[in-house]
């Protein structure tokens, strides 16, 4: 059975937060892995509504360093030095980030090395890569400078344990042979690892957010099991949307339909829309019908 992604929408709004709708903060978990994408203000409380410990987190990946992306930082950092967080702290962000980190942990007198935080600044590229899983991470267009993000977990071979379980073969170094599809000979019977294998597909999470519509998106999210996509005005506002570095709900909708992915979750509406979600959400279901308007907590297991 395939590892679950766990993803929580920890803040769901945009620039000006609402008693709804939190600043911009996205969580993926998977196997020892939580990844935190953006952090807006307040975003470790939004921890402790969903009752996740922070103590958890092993990367964060920033968009850009626009406040209502990056302003829950300082806070989340000193509770978690006063916590004792002891791993290391992987943060990626787009090119500056190393000069703005160095100055909000300068502003709020924290200690990186309490914390064994280590900054990384990415562009267009696989910047983290494992046995597991891969990080990807394209240029989007804003204001400022903005990354998306792919958390791509790998096509595996698998074997199937159930099977190997009925062999009752003994405990033995072959069976790591069996497992790379080989043949061995145990006892007196010849089996064949390729007949106990069977193959798990890779899933895919795309992340764009505060970029007016680009084919990088497209490109970033190709295929994606889920687009968690920005969709900041209505169609009407679509002048406004560029003017601002956004896109509209339809935009978000034709990158999903563009890049084939399965499902469409809108993130990052105006306030503006906070009691009228569904106006959001109706605009981009004409394009693409797989679409939900996720609210603060909610969860996604994949």
């Amino acid at each position: 059975m395939a590892e679950q992604i766990k993803i929580t929408f920890l803040g769901t709004g945009s620039a000006v937060p609402t008693a709804r709708r939190n600043h911009s903060a996205t969580l993926i978990q998977y196997k020892d892995e939580t990844i935190l994408l953006d952090c807006g203000e307040g975003t470790q409380r939004q921890f402790r509504k969903a009752k996740i410990s922070m103590g958890k987190i092993t990367k964060i990946l920033l968009s850009h360093w626009h406040g209502d992306h990056v302003l829950g930082l300082p806070g989340m950092f000193q509770t978690m030095v006063m916590g004792n967080y002891n791993k290391k702290l992987e943060v990626y962000g787009p090119i500056g980030s190393k000069k703005k980190m160095r100055e909000y942990l300068d502003l709020f007198g924290i200690d990186s090395r309490k914390l064994n935080l280590e900054v990384y600044e990415v562009e267009e590229k696989i910047f983290f890569e494992n046995s597991d899983f891969y990080l990807e991470s394209k240029s989007m267009d804003h204001s400022s400078p903005t990354n998306g993000y792919s958390f791509v977990i790998k096509n595996k071979n698998r074997i199937d344990k159930e099977k190997l379980k009925k062999l009752n073969i003994p405990n033995s170094p072959l069976i790591g042979e069996l497992v790379k599809g080989k043949t061995v000979k145990i006892g007196n019977k010849k089996i064949d690892g390729k007949k106990l294998m069977y193959f798990e597909k890779g899933r895919k999470v795309s992340f764009v957010v505060d970029s007016r519509y680009n084919e990088n998106a497209v490109k970033l999210s190709k295929d994606a099991d889920i687009l968690i996509c920005e969709s900041s005005f209505a169609e009407d506002e679509e002048k406004t949307a560029k003017d601002y570095g956004h896109m509209t709900s339809r935009e978000a909708a034709t990158i999903a339909k563009k890049a084939k992915v399965n499902s469409l979750a809108l993130i990052h509406l105006s306030q503006r829309y906070d009691t009228i979600p569904k106006k959001i959400l109706s605009e981009a279901k004409k394009t693409f019908k797989n679409t939900v308007v996720v609210e603060d907590l909610d969860e996604v297991v994949l």
